[in-house]
C-alpha cells in the first residue's frame, strides 16, 4: 500500500503542487484582495469596435494591452477576475517549467518554476500594475517555448528575424526576455561545441536586432524612447518603470539554465523536494504579504461598496473596524446618511473632521470619487459631475473610466443636458457589462416625465439648487444650508450641514442651524444633536430645568457622568474614552 502511494505521489506531486498554487491564487484574489480587482476594472473603458482596436494596436505592446483590457473588464465580477488571474499565473508557471525541462532540468526542481509567478504576484499587488505585463510575459514565454521545438539552424535564424520584431510590436519590450533567453541558450550551445565565432555572431546579431526594434519604432511612434524600452501599458504611471519588472525579466531569462545546472540527486530526493517547497512557500508568503497594502485594500473595498450602493454592508464593516483614512470615513458617513443614521451614530465611529464628510478636491484620480458620490446623493449634481470628470482626466495612463462615464451620463440626464449624456451612453453601449444599463438609460433622453418619475434621478432633480452660484470650499455650510432650504425633504443635506459645523466644533453655528430642521420629519432628536444641545445648555445653566428640547434621560445622565469624570479624574481621557468615546463630547474635547 505504501509503495503504491509512493508511486502515485511520484507521478502526481507536480500536478498537485500546481493545483494548490492555483487555489491559493484564486482565494487570495477572490477574497483577500478582491477590491483591487474592482479598482482596476473601473479605471478603464474597453470598447468593442474597430476604432478602439486600431487605437490600441497602433503602438508597441498594443495587442497585449488590448487582450489585457478585454480580460480586465471581467473584473466587474471579482470572482471571475480571480479565476482569470489564477489561470494566467498557472500558465506562466507551466511555461517556465517547459523551458526548464527543455534544458533537461531534473523533476525534483519543479518547485523552482514557481519563483517568477511569485515575483509577478508581488508586483500585481500594486494597484498600478497592469494586466498587460502579465499577458506580454506569457507571449514572450510562448515564443521561447516555440523556439525550443525548432531543430534546424536556419529555421531558428528565420524564426528570430521574423518573430523578434513581431513580438516587440504585439507584446512590447518583453521581447528582450525572449532575446536574452535565445542568446544565453545559443551561447551555451556554442561554448559546448567550441564555436566562438558563432557565439559572438549570435550575441551581436540577436542583440542588435532586439535593440533596433524600439529604436526604429521611435521614428514613427510618438512616445519617448524610455517608454518604448520600458513598456507603454505595463504600469499605470507612464514615467515609472518598477524595478521588479526588470527582476522578473532577468529571472525568466536565467532560471531555466540555472535550474538545469543543478545536480540530479539520487538520494533523499523526497526530503530535498519538501525542503524546496517549504522554503519557496514561506519565502513567497513573506514576499507577497510585503507587496500587499491592506489599508489601500480597505479603502478600495469601501469605495466598491459605495459604488454598488451597499450601504448596510458599509456600516457593518465599519462596526467591525472603524475606518481611519479620510477616503474610507467619507464612504462610512455617506452610508450613515443614506440609511438615515448620520445624526444618531456619526460619532460612534472615527471622525477626522470635515474631510470625512465632504473632502476638498485633490488632484488625483481616486480621492475625488467618494467625494463626488457624497455630492451626488446630496443633490449637488454639478459638483459631483466636476469631481467625477476631473478624476477621470487625472488617470495617469490617459485611459477613460467606465464608472466615471456612467456617473457623467447620470448627472447630465438629471441636468437635462441630453446631447452630452448621449455621448457617454453611446460609448457605454459598446461595452460588455454596461451595455444593458446604457440601452435603458437611452430611453430617458429628452423624456422629462420619465426622468422625473425615476426613483433616484427624479428625487435628485427635486433636491438640486434652483439658482446658480459659485462653489466655495470655504462656505460648505452655507451651500448645504441653501441646498436644504431649497427642498426641506432633503434630510441628508440637513444632517450634513449640522455634521459639518459639529466637526468644525462651531457650536454657535450649530445652534443657529438646528432650528431649520423642524420640517425635516424627525420623530426624535438624533443622539449627536442631543449631545451638542445639552452641552451648550450646561455651559450657561446649572440644571436641566427649562431646556426647550426633548433631551432623553439617558443623555442627561451620561453628560452628568461625563462632566463628573472630566472634572475629577486626573487621567480623565482614558476613562472617558472607554465609556464615552462614541459621543460628541469626547470628539469635542479630545479629538485632534
Amino acid at each position: 500500500m505504501s509503495n503504491k502511494f509512493y508511486t502515485v505521489l511520484q507521478d502526481k506531486w507536480k500536478l498537485g503542487l500546481t493545483l494548490a498554487f492555483y487555489l491559493t491564487v484564486l482565494l487570495f484574489w477572490g477574497n483577500t484582495y478582491s477590491a483591487h480587482l474592482s479598482y482596476q476594472e473601473q479605471f478603464q473603458l474597453f470598447l468593442f469596435g474597430a476604432d478602439y482596436w486600431w487605437e490600441r494596436v497602433a503602438v508597441p505592446g498594443g495587442v497585449a494591452d488590448y487582450v489585457a483590457e478585454y480580460l480586465t473588464q471581467f473584473y466587474h465580477s471579482p470572482s471571475t477576475g480571480a479565476f482569470i488571474l489564477a489561470v494566467l499565473f498557472v500558465a506562466l508557471q507551466l511555461l517556465v517549467w517547459k523551458l526548464m525541462k527543455a534544458q533537461k532540468t531534473a523533476d525534483m526542481y519543479y518547485p523552482l518554476s514557481f519563483l517568477p509567478a511569485i515575483l509577478l504576484w508581488h508586483f500585481m499587488c500594486d494597484e498600478n500594475a497592469m494586466l498587460a505585463f502579465v499577458v506580454a510575459l506569457l507571449l514572450a514565454l510562448l515564443a521561447a517555448c516555440a523556439y525550443t521545438d525548432l531543430k534546424d539552424k536556419w529555421t531558428r535564424v528565420c524564426f528570430i528575424v521574423i518573430l523578434l520584431p513581431l513580438l516587440y510590436w504585439i507584446a512590447g519590450p518583453v521581447h528582450f526576455i525572449f532575446m536574452g533567453w535565445v542568446i544565453v541558450r545559443e551561447l551555451l550551445n556554442c561554448m559546448k561545441q567550441r564555436n566562438f565565432f558563432r557565439a559572438v555572431s549570435m550575441i551581436f546579431g540577436v542583440g542588435l536586432l532586439g535593440l533596433a526594434c524600439p529604436l526604429l519604432s521611435s521614428l514613427w511612434v510618438q512616445y519617448p524612447l524610455y517608454r518604448l524600452m520600458g513598456g507603454i501599458g505595463y504600469y499605470r504611471f507612464p514615467a515609472a518603470i518598477p524595478w521588479i519588472e526588470i527582476v522578473i525579466g532577468l529571472l525568466l531569462v536565467i532560471l531555466p539554465f540555472i535550474a538545469a545546472s543543478l545536480p540530479q540527486l539520487k538520494k533523499k530526493v523526497f526530503l530535498y523536494g519538501v525542503l524546496q517547497i517549504a522554503v519557496i512557500a514561506c519565502g513567497g508568503y513573506y514576499f507577497i504579504t510585503a507587496g500587499c497594502d491592506m489599508d489601500k485594500e480597505e479603502a478600495m473595498d469601501y469605495d466598491r461598496l459605495v459604488r454598488n450602493k451597499q450601504w448596510v454592508e458599509i456600516i457593518k464593516k465599519a462596526e467591525q473596524k472603524s475606518p481611519a483614512s479620510p477616503f474610507s470615513v467619507t464612504c462610512q458617513n455617506l452610508a450613515l446618511g443614506m440609511t438615515g443614521q448620520l445624526g444618531d451614530r456619526m460619532f460612534e465611529f472615527y471622525q477626522n473632521g470635515t474631510e470625512g464628510l465632504l473632502p476638498e478636491f485633490q488632484r488625483d484620480f481616486t480621492s475625488p470619487l467618494p467625494a463626488s458620490e457624497a455630492y451626488y446623493y446630496l443633490g449637488m449634481i454639478n459638483t459631483a459631475e466636476r469631481f467625477t470628470f476631473e478624476a477621470m482626466e487625472a488617470i495617469p495612463n490617459f485611459r477613460k473610466s467606465a464608472r466615471c462615464y456612467q456617473r457623467l451620463a447620470e448627472t447630465n440626464l438629471i441636468n437635462g443636458q441630453y446631447e452630452v449624456a448621449a455621448k457617454y451612453l453611446r460609448a457605454l453601449r459598446k461595452t460588455m457589462f454596461y451595455k444593458d444599463w446604457a440601452e435603458d438609460a437611452m430611453t430617458y433622453l429628452y423624456n422629462e416625465d420619465k426622468i422625473n418619475a425615476h426613483k433616484e434621478w427624479g428625487r435628485l432633480r427635486q433636491f438640486c439648487y434652483k439658482e446658480d452660484f459659485l462653489f466655495s470650499n470655504r462656505e460648505i455650510d452655507m451651500m448645504l444650508g441653501l441646498l436644504y432650504m431649497s427642498n426641506q425633504q432633503n434630510r441628508m443635506a440637513f444632517e450634513y450641514l449640522l455634521g459639518y459645523v459639529m466637526q468644525k466644533r462651531d457650536l454657535n453655528r450649530f445652534m443657529k442651524y438646528y432650528p431649520l430642521g423642524k420640517n425635516a420629519g424627525y420623530d426624535h432628536i438624533p443622539r449627536s444633536y442631543q449631545e451638542a444641545l445639552v452641552y451648550m445648555w450646561t455651559q450657561k445653566h446649572k440644571s436641566f430645568e427649562g431646556m426647550p428640547w426633548s433631551i432623553s434621560a439617558e443623555v442627561m445622565r451620561d453628560v452628568t457622568d461625563f462632566a463628573r469624570i472630566y472634572t475629577s479624574q486626573q487621567n480623565a481621557q482614558q476613562f472617558l474614552q472607554q465609556r464615552y468615546g462614541g459621543t460628541y463630547w469626547y470628539y469635542l474635547l479630545f479629538k485632534q
